[in-house]
């Protein structure tokens, strides 16, 4: 199966998101030429001059690229962007929707995702395409008791209650529905275009990433992208929620740079071609990262926990295995521990913690 290695060029789409951004570093950081995809002119350059400021000896080594909304979803959306690229991560997708119609969700999400696809069919030069799904194309809310997910899994019923419900569906089921129809539309294609396409395809499903932001211009805690803001509300914030108050109480999480470690390495290896990879450290409850501050004394004033709150099983939760990422690709996920030490070093730096005595 083809792969690509550095210096080979890469375009990654929502090069400005929160893994995107920190796989354009990433990619940056091995060798590669990389071209960013963003939705303006103006975040084009905001993009630039940041990775500039990041890899300053890596800037002539990356070109914001801008594409619209509305050019995303034509057919040929990316065919000038992909002319002379040799492999793809796509990250870009929608986390909510202008209106409650279903269809508001799931038109972009699956469009986006095909449109690449289409514009790779006609670039002879492509030979790998990797798209970052979610666990939610994996998991269905309907199984009780809770069990282990694995690659060979596909939340169906997310697509089934939209279709039944419409609008009045919630809004995580059509998240979750979008995601797992762009995914099914991804590999139909694919499969469809077998004889023709010069590339192969894999897909990435990551649970909640924590971590470090890589964006550097944010404002305040209250900027951050979805799942770091969760983390921080959930441990720093003011009004964060109490031991008791914290829903749910086990999380699945990964961190960000093991997430970009897995794209990267899914455009470099041959048995990562049409293949689909889970990417989840573990299990966590919220006591056990309080439990991590503890024993590290990172953060002293923050709130202290028994042990053995922290030792304390989940109770029944779904669980992503992530066995198929470490015997095909051969991670090792960072744990509650680094990936809090990372994330405090992160809102640290940024001055985030003065309220914990915690200086910049």
């Amino acid at each position: 199966m083809p792969t690509i290695s550095a210096p080979a060029t890469v375009l990654v789409t929502g090069a400005n998101g929160y893994i995107g951004l920190w796989t354009v570093i990433d990619l940056l950081t091995r060798g590669y030429n990389v071209r960013g995809a963003v939705r303006s002119a103006s975040k084009a350059a905001a993009l630039e001059a940041l990775v500039a400021r990041k890899k300053p000896e890596a800037k002539d080594r990356f070109k914001g690229y801008v594409l619209t909304h509305e050019h995303a979803e034509q057919d040929s959306a990316f065919d000038e962007a992909l002319q002379g690229v040799d492999g793809v991560v796509h990250t870009a997708s929608p986390i909510s929707a202008p209106s409650d119609e279903p269809e508001a969700f799931n038109r972009p999400a699956v469009k986006g995702t095909l449109s690449i696809l289409e514009s790779a069919l006609r670039s002879r030069s492509v030979k790998r395409v990797v798209v970052v799904s979610s666990v939610k194309a994996c998991s269905s809310d309907h199984d009780v008791p809770p069990r282990t997910y694995t690659e060979e899994d596909w939340n169906d019923d997310a697509v089934r209650t939209v279709e039944a419900q419409g609008r009045s569906a919630p809004l995580e089921t059509k998240y979750d529905a979008s995601k797992t129809l762009a995914e099914r539309a991804a590999w139909d294609f694919l499969e469809h275009h077998k004889s023709e396409a010069a590339f192969d395809l894999t897909m990435v499903n990551p649970s909640w990433v924590f971590g470090p932001v890589a964006d550097d211009t944010l404002p305040s805690p209250s900027s951050l992208p979805g799942t770091p803001l969760h983390f921080y509300n959930t441990l720093f914030a003011p009004h964060r929620p109490s031991m008791h108050e914290r829903t749910p109480v086990c999380t699945n999480f990964v961190h960000v740079r093991d997430v970009t470690k897995i794209l990267i390495r899914a455009l470099e290896m041959p048995e990562a071609g049409g293949e689909r990879f889970i990417a989840n450290a573990s299990v966590s409850t919220r006591a056990q990262w309080l439990l991590a501050n503890q024993t590290l004394n990172l953060i002293p004033a923050l709130e202290k926990i028994d042990p053995a709150d922290a030792e304390a099983p989940c109770p029944p939760h779904p669980y992503f295995s992530n066995e198929k990422s470490k015997r095909i690709l051969g991670i090792e996920y960072r744990g509650v521990r680094e990936t809090l030490v990372d994330a405090v070093e992160d809102f640290r730096a940024r001055g985030w913690l003065k309220d914990f005595g915690v200086e910049a």
